[in-house]
């Protein structure tokens, strides 16, 4: 098997990265292959494995990879935000994450079979390695001053839960959206701040 010096390696796993997002998001996680993957990375099967261990440890790193893009932009709002009120920055970080989603047609497509089809792939440590990430979310929001009255992993699976409510109206028309997540937030904002 041949060795990749260090600036191969780093163009090879961009390009993994980059076409597995385009197959990923045109055809979903289910219905591309590893082969589909390296026939458009232009390498080997087995040089695949160098970089993951499966599909879908490349479709976590992907979907991480934009969540960490997501969050660096709340981080800003956050700062911007100096002054509201808790509610109000919750709001806002909602509100700016999900126009930011909508950029990363992946992150939209994480349904329950394709969480379940990862947690069944991956690891348990690789599996709680992109948990955590949620958790970080909300220290996020801790850190710019944002009191929760819950624990913090509750407050990240109030979170989860919302965003996932939030995907699965996707198919209605956008107030009707906006309608039902304000209330939701209302609803969640009064339990959690």
């Amino acid at each position: 098997m041949p060795r990749f010096s260090e600036q191969e390696r780093n163009r090879i796993n961009q390009c993994l990265l980059e076409e597995g997002e385009h197959l990923f998001t045109a055809y979903g996680i289910r219905k591309v292959t590893i082969d589909d993957i390296v026939k458009a990375v232009s390498i080997a099967k087995a040089s695949f494995y160098k970089f993951y261990e499966g599909k879908e440890y490349l479709f976590l790193e992907i979907a991480q990879k934009r969540q960490k893009e997501i969050f660096d932009v709340l981080e800003h709002t956050l700062e911007d935000s100096k002054g509201k009120a808790d509610g109000e920055k919750i709001k806002l970080v909602f509100y700016t994450m999900s126009v930011l989603v909508r950029k990363y047609p992946l992150l939209t497509s994480i349904d329950k079979e394709t969480a379940e089809l990862i947690a069944r792939k991956v690891s348990p440590e690789r599996l709680a390695e992109y948990s955590k990430q949620g958790l970080d979310a909300v220290k996020v929001m801790q850190n710019h001053g944002i009191k929760f009255c819950q624990k913090t992993e509750v407050v990240s699976k109030v979170f989860q839960t919302l965003y996932l409510a939030w995907i699965s109206l996707q198919e209605q028309p956008e107030e009707m959206q906006k309608q039902v997540i304000d209330i939701m937030l209302e609803g969640v904002i009064e339990q959690i701040v």
